[in-house]
């Protein structure tokens, strides 16, 4: 039986050597997979306009219908958020809209909003960008507490949205937004 074993033409060292590179491959597929990322998971898909981007950034497009003196956009995850790059661009504005402002609003709860920054003032015209940065008021080496307020936001909360109104206005603004969350 031993000599069976002996005669098939292989020797101990043979087999070992024939056997190493494929435990060498093995082992670098194995190292491959713990030390790469996981870039396949699966996840919950985002809202329609919300696409994640790497290193925390967030590009949104948030819906609006502008037909009166006022009107809200939808609102955006914003947890992570530090500062905010916005831009309205506004395409074929039917009448005239006069003293336009734009107002950003931020939600701790989800429910109630308090007003995030002062209100930017917009041209909504046919044609026209406007664009703005939002950042958050930033602390120093020590810990900033910051006055109570029930009207006003010092930084980002899980939510935020926009505001839009005018003194005056036509029958349509129709508004395309951009929006860059860092």
């Amino acid at each position: 039986m031993n000599n069976r074993i002996q005669d098939s033409g292989f020797s101990f060292w043979q087999r070992s050597s024939l056997a190493m590179p494929l435990m060498a491959a093995l082992i670098l597929l194995l190292a491959a997979y713990c030390v790469l990322p996981a870039a396949y998971l699966v996840k919950a898909a985002p809202a329609a306009n919300v696409q994640p981007r790497p290193v925390g950034v967030v590009t949104d497009t948030p819906g609006i219908t502008i037909a009166s003196a006022a009107a809200t956009t939808s609102a955006t995850p914003t947890t992570s958020a530090h500062e905010a790059q916005v831009l309205w661009s506004f395409g074929t504005v039917s009448g005239t809209y006069t003293s336009c402002a734009v107002q950003a609003k931020t939600s701790y709860d989800g429910v109630n909003y308090l007003s995030f920054g002062s209100p930017v003032t917009v041209t909504a015209t046919t044609g026209t960008l406007n664009a703005w940065t939002l950042i958050e008021q930033l602390g120093t080496n020590s810990v900033t507490t910051s006055t109570a307020s029930s009207t006003a936001a010092l930084g980002f909360g899980q939510v935020t949205e926009f505001t839009f109104s005018c003194s005056s206005y036509g029958t349509a603004a129709p508004v395309s937004i951009n929006v860059i969350y860092r």
